[in-house]
């Protein structure tokens, strides 16, 4: 149910393009329902052809949907009230190559009626925020696509919007190019905006975004924050040092220790030559043994046996260095997610 806090409302949305080969259409978005709340930053993330360009354009009203609806501060797109409040960066931005990013500015803000004083100061502040001031006068044909994404993006903020819609707006860039798009998208999250972005970078998605809903073949298979979707740790992870400067047989004597304080222990090392059995993860009560890192992981069903591990890696001669519950990264919940919908 929408609230106050409630800047975007999703419910029931369908889209189905017509098409020659089957009577049925396509079914690019199939019953989605969001809800983005005021100044979080929530991603949709999913493979090609998921729905996520449609749900945008759907949004931004450029495409009608099949049936459900969407209301942006709880009302339709399509009053201008409702528009004006909006800013978005396309993945591929139109920019005239004649302009350069001081004229294309001023130009957006007379469009929204600013006065040519205030102009001036607004083109001076978007140009300082996205880093191109000493390229300000640079026409755009001759601009890489580093320097037109973040004019594009100064563009989307000229009427400084409540809601800022973000499609692949690292798209094409470098890893530098990437880099400051991200730090920028932190800068305006830091500034109270509410943002809604779409990206296939899952490691940039991961560092900006409160909040992600994974979508495959048009539906919300998975929504929630970080901590939500990656769900309890699996193992604990066990990280010690010392123990190769005892010799080629201190790793034995650790994996006996270990083994007698009644925890089974696999090594990394001989797995994968084949000498403890398949090249394969060991099983879910079977700890792991990784000597070249220095690591033990224990899995959960033997998380018990906790503190008799560190006292066999100390009674080895090991120093624990230390010990984290790793949770998996948004990648992993990703093809996690994707995995466990039927096919």
């Amino acid at each position: 149910m929408a609230t106050a806090e409630t800047v975007l409302q999703i419910e029931g949305l369908t889209k189905i393009y017509r098409s020659l080969f089957t009577p049925m259409g396509v079914k690019a978005v199939d019953g989605l329902s969001l809800t983005v709340r005021r100044g979080e930053t929530y991603s949709i993330v999913g493979p090609n052809g998921s729905g996520k360009t449609t749900t945008l354009k759907i949004v931004l009203g450029l495409i009608f949907p099949t049936a459900g609806s969407t209301t942006i501060f709880g009302k339709s797109i399509a009053e201008l009230s409702v528009r004006e409040r909006i800013g978005f960066l396309p993945e591929d931005a139109y920019l005239y190559d004649c302009f350069s990013g001081e004229e294309l500015l001023d130009f957006y803000a007379g469009l929204f009626g600013y006065s040519k004083q205030r102009r001036s100061a607004l083109v001076e502040e978007l140009l300082t925020l996205v880093g191109m001031q000493a390229n300000r006068k640079v026409p755009f044909r001759e601009c890489s696509k580093g320097m037109r994404q973040r004019i594009a993006l100064a563009q989307a903020l000229v009427n400084d919007p409540e809601l800022l819609i973000l499609d692949e707006p690292t798209s094409g860039l470098d890893p530098a190019g990437r880099h400051q798009m991200t730090l920028l998208i932190q800068e305006l999250k830091r500034r109270g905006k509410t943002i809604l972005l779409c990206s296939h970078f899952l490691a940039e998605v991961e560092e900006v975004c409160d909040r992600v809903g994974i979508m495959y073949r048009g539906k919300l298979v998975a929504e929630g924050n970080l901590s939500e979707l990656a769900g309890e740790p699996e193992e604990v992870v066990i990280t010690f040092r010392g123990l190769d400067r005892l010799g080629p047989d201190a790793i034995g004597q650790l994996r006996d220790r270990i083994r007698a304080a009644g925890v089974e222990i696999a090594s990394k090392e001989a797995l994968a030559e084949g000498e403890e059995g398949p090249a394969r993860p060991a099983p879910s009560a079977v700890a792991l043994l990784d000597s070249a890192a220095g690591e033990i992981r224990l899995p959960r069903a033997v998380e018990g046996k906790l503190w008799q591990v560190l006292q066999a890696v100390r009674d080895a001669g090991g120093e624990i260095v230390e010990i984290t519950r790793p949770r998996p990264s948004l990648q992993d919940i990703f093809v996690r997610a994707i995995r466990e919908e039927p096919q």
